[in-house]
Formats: structure tokens, sequence, C-alpha cells
């Protein structure tokens, strides 16, 4: 094992999406957001939420869409740091998808790019 493994994020623990569970109703934890340069929705977020029995859940959102951060998703990590870094990663995955003209400017894509690979 390499001195970095130690550093290298838990792989997440993804459980079946429940339809009708819950999602965080007040607000989460953490939110880290990339503001858009006009308008009140944010380029991008990320929601960090610890869960009662302590695993980190996260949800993330491009262009003023997305999704609540909550247990209904089945997305948890050991940590805050591990679910960040996955966070991120989701994140990135949306903005490669991403078209210019669909809800952000091409140079607009490459800045939530960039804001997610800063947390990876």
């Amino acid at each position: 094992m390499h001195q970095l493994d130690l550093f290298a994020p838990q792989p997440p623990r993804l459980e079946p999406v429940d339809p009708n569970g819950p999602v965080i109703q007040g607000e989460p934890d953490i939110v880290l957001r990339l503001p858009h340069p006009r308008l009140a929705w944010a380029l991008a977020e990320i929601e960090l939420h610890q869960h009662d029995d302590g695993r980190w859940m996260w949800a993330t959102g491009t262009c003023g869409g997305g999704y609540k951060v909550g247990p209904k998703w089945g997305k948890f990590a050991p940590t805050q740091q591990d679910a960040t870094r996955h966070a991120a990663a989701e994140l990135l995955d949306a903005a490669q998808k991403l078209g210019p003209g669909h809800c952000a400017t091409a140079a607009q894509i490459e800045s939530i790019a960039d804001f997610a690979r800063g947390f990876l």
C-alpha cells in the first residue's frame, strides 16, 4: 500500500433509490455553490448532509436544477470529505454532458468543471 492510498476516498455506498423516501427539509449541513454571474440560481451546487447514523449524503445540481440531499437517493459515504469527492465527480460528469446554450455558455460549463475538479 502506498502512503497516498490512506487519503484515497472510500467507495460510496449506493443503496436503491426509495421513491417515497425522505429528503432534508431544512438547510443541509454544507452547501458548496458556484454562483451564476448574473442570475439568482447557481451554475453548480453540492449539498452535503450528515445522516442520523453518521454517514454523509450528497446531492448535486447545475444551472439551477438538481435534487435535494437526503436518504431517498441512497448515496452515502463514510466521511464528509469522501461525500464531497463523490459529489464533485458526479458534478464533473454532469458538466461534461451539458451543451453550450442548454443553460450555460461554453465558458460557464468549463467553470462548472473547474469548480468540480477543485474538490477531487
